[in-house]
């Protein structure tokens, strides 16, 4: 069995090695310079005086933690059997609620942080709620909804924004900065990104874990997702167990949010980062939903964003390459899901 998984790695990373190779000599630029300078991006190493494992790690792990958080909140969606294209609404208004929390000066300092970023989760499961509910109680399509409340989140947050939470003091679109005593801090003192929302990152796929594999409401969510109809025939709660899972993965969406604004920008602003939501879709499905796993892609994913770019930065070549390359190692990991599906079927 290891050897089997040992050579399904081994092929995964021949071909990111091969698939980068020809992205590379496609944009016209040295096969073997690119390669380096995507690890340096992704490790800082070769080191220069420009660029180090400094920079490298802080843009690596600053991903790392939104990418694990909303790949965990797909991630508990699907074990469920469904499919929740709404993290990035969810992390939008997790963000906007933390950093409303965050400019509250009556909140008591030793817990304006616990408050703020429970705030963020509060206000992603509550968004992810509506969508639930037409699922079990009108058979709407999440997958519909969710995108549609992505929407309503988008131009919600705007107007909320620009009527009620501007910064007075300032023209941009912004919030004013959030209280120090709701800022996360930094993992070392060399990062400008990377906070100790890692920390909460890791510790909720380790809940998932003991949840999901130690708990009977892990196992009747996964049966759910796994043969409803099996489920029902048992007495699984099944239209509960719906609604919790997208809660929970609606609060996940809403804790990274919260994170960005309480660890790295400290306000919320027009434009704010939601694709990440949408990138958790796929360290979702590149993890197999599985909480560890998913630790694993959402390292992978951040690493060949970060080279990705830093090579980009260097030489110009188009920083949608770690895309091209996410894609690819989706379809080869579903690939070899369909197989194993067929061989037992």
């Amino acid at each position: 069995m290891w050897l089997r998984r040992a050579w399904i790695a081994l092929v995964g990373a021949a071909l990111v090695v091969g698939l980068l190779a020809i992205l590379i000599a496609a944009a016209g630029k040295p096969v073997g310079e690119g390669l380096t300078l995507i690890v340096q991006g992704a490790t800082g190493y070769p080191r220069t005086e420009a660029f180090g494992p400094a920079d490298a790690w802080d843009s690596v792990l600053h991903d790392m933690t939104l990418l694990l958080l909303t790949g965990l909140a797909v991630a508990v969606a699907l074990q469920a059997g469904l499919f929740n294209i709404g993290a990035a609404g969810q992390l939008l208004m997790g963000a906007l609620v933390a950093a409303w929390l965050g400019n509250q000066g009556n909140i008591p300092a030793p817990v304006h942080l616990p408050i703020a970023l429970l705030g963020g989760a509060v206000a992603g499961a509550l968004w992810a709620l509506v969508p639930a509910w037409l699922k079990v109680k009108r058979g709407a399509h999440e997958v519909i909804s969710t995108i549609m409340f992505n929407y309503i989140a988008l131009y919600l947050t705007h107007w909320l924004l620009t009527a009620y939470l501007k910064d007075p003091v300032s023209d941009a679109p912004q919030t004013a900065m959030i209280a120090p005593t709701a800022q996360l801090p930094l993992l070392h003192e060399a990062f400008l990104q990377a906070s100790w929302g890692l920390g909460v990152a890791v510790a909720s796929a380790v809940g998932l874990w003991l949840v999901f594999y130690r708990t009977v409401w892990g196992y009747e969510l996964r049966v759910t997702g796994a043969n409803r109809d099996a489920a029902d025939a048992a007495g699984v709660p099944t239209p509960r167990r719906m609604v919790e899972a997208m809660l929970l993965s609606g609060a996940l969406a809403g804790l990274a949010g919260a994170i960005e604004v309480c660890g790295v920008q400290h306000r919320y602003f027009e434009g704010f980062p939601s694709e990440y939501g949408f990138e958790g879709i796929a360290v979702a499905l590149l993890g197999g939903n599985h909480p560890g796993l998913v630790v694993f892609s959402a390292w992978l994913m951040s690493a060949l964003r970060s080279g990705a770019y830093h090579l980009h930065a260097q030489t110009g070549a188009p920083k949608e390459i770690a895309l091209i390359v996410q894609a690819a190692l989706i379809v080869y990991v579903a690939a070899l899901y369909l197989r194993k599906r067929r061989a037992e079927g």
